[in-house]
Parts: structure tokens; sequence; C-alpha cells
């Protein structure tokens, strides 16, 4: 659940959202499935930037849960 002050809540952060699921075409990055997240390739627990669009990239629901809050590499590695 998103707390007060959350970055994720702020239009700003929405509109790149929606501008990364078009960019990827709303398919999840991670298996290729329709996607209708995002995820923060660094995530923002770790200090990646919440509203680059370079740390975004589409997601589906199941694999943004799974990766948590692991880096991209450590995600992949483990489902390889």
């Amino acid at each position: 659940m998103a707390k007060r002050g959350d970055p994720r809540l702020s239009r700003k952060y929405k509109e790149k959202r929606l501008k990364v699921l078009s960019r990827d075409q709303w398919t999840c990055h991670y298996c290729s499935q329709a996607a209708d997240q995002v995820d923060h390739i660094i995530p923002i627990s770790r200090g990646g930037d919440p509203v680059d669009m370079d740390n975004m990239v589409a997601c589906c629901k199941t694999c943004n849960i799974s990766k948590g809050n692991r880096s991209q590499g450590v995600f992949l590695a483990r489902t390889a």
C-alpha cells in the first residue's frame, strides 16, 4: 500500500507510467504477457529514480510481485 509522500501517487509518476506502458506496447518485459503495471529496474527502495523512464519497464502483475524489490539482474538469474 502506498504511503503518504510516495512518489507513485504523484501526477508526474502516473503520466510517466502510462508513457512506459505505451512505449513497451503493454507487454511485460519479463514474460511477454499483457502488462498493466510498471516495474522499476532499480527498485525505489534501493535508490532507483521513481519517475525516470529509463528505470521503468512494463510488467505484468505476476512478474512484478515475483520480482519484489530485487534488482532486475537477480530476478532474471533466478527465473532462468
